[in-house]
């Protein structure tokens, strides 16, 4: 935990607002979407669902859906793919940044995770989110009869770097130049370093954004290949200090300060 945080520091103070970043397109892409803070209504609505979730903790910081969710309207993304869609709260993300004009198709091999996320979603009339529940290969194959290329591709396999794998191969033949990938979970092993690594080398990549928590691949010829560190809060740095904090209190290791503080 020590290192994680400490690369986190690090990457805040080295890797901020496009410093260092001489490419029109990723300044804007870091400044304007990757920084930007400015929430939207949708993003407590769906942690209001996630807290209900008996299983919400497992899930990344809503962080990770804001991003997503600003991407998708940044680039106005019309076809969706998530390659595992878990509990189906980032399915939520995808799908409400463009209700309207998107399609979203969250897939999942173990349907039970998704009977909260499909009950929210019916309430709220997504029309445009296509829950595909089943084998990933299987489901690929019939999605190919009809979209050619997907906008964005989120594969959420949370550093499994067999699955994530099996699911970047898969999901080759749907990207365009205008595609974007995004892969979960980058630095979570030694495996997914090296594949992340393989990723950046692919022939069609161009432009890669290492964000620590998450990959952001780019395949369009007009830009120059080029690969990037960026920082982003992915959310963890609070629940870490009120962890630790917590066992403070519990063996009685409290500062001076904090005892006087509570004698007043």
């Amino acid at each position: 935990m020590k290192f994680t945080s400490s690369i986190k520091l690090y990457r805040k103070l080295r890797y901020r607002k496009g410093f260092g970043v001489h490419s029109p397109f990723t300044y804007n892409l870091i400044t304007k979407v990757i920084e930007e803070k400015t929430p939207s209504y949708v993003f407590d609505e769906i942690e209001q669902f996630r807290k209900g979730l008996s299983f919400w903790k497992e899930t990344q910081h809503k962080n990770y859906g804001a991003l997503l969710f600003r991407l998708i309207h940044f680039f106005k993304c019309r076809n969706i793919l998530q390659i595992r869609a878990y509990t189906g709260v980032f399915s939520l993300y995808l799908s409400l940044a463009s209700r309207k004009n998107s399609a979203c198709y969250a897939l999942e091999e173990n349907p039970e995770w998704l009977n909260a996320a499909k009950t929210f979603a019916r309430q709220r009339r997504l029309e445009n989110l296509h829950w595909m529940e089943g084998d990933y290969a299987e489901n690929l194959r019939k999605l190919k009869s009809f979209i050619p290329t997907f906008d964005l591709i989120f594969i959420n396999q949370q550093g499994n770097a067999k699955e994530t794998a099996k699911a970047v191969e898969l999901s080759r033949p749907f990207t365009g130049e205008k595609s974007i990938l995004i892969i979960d979970g980058i630095y979570k092993n030694k495996a997914m370093k090296t594949l992340w690594e393989k990723i950046k080398n692919l022939p069609e990549t161009s432009v890669t954004i290492d964000l620590f928590a998450l990959g952001i691949v780019f395949f369009d010829k007009k830009l120059h290949k080029q690969h990037y560190k960026n920082y982003f809060d992915y959310g963890k740095k609070q629940n870490l200090y009120e962890k630790r904090r917590q066992r403070l209190y519990l063996f009685g290791w409290r500062g001076k300060d904090t005892q006087n503080e509570s004698a007043t």
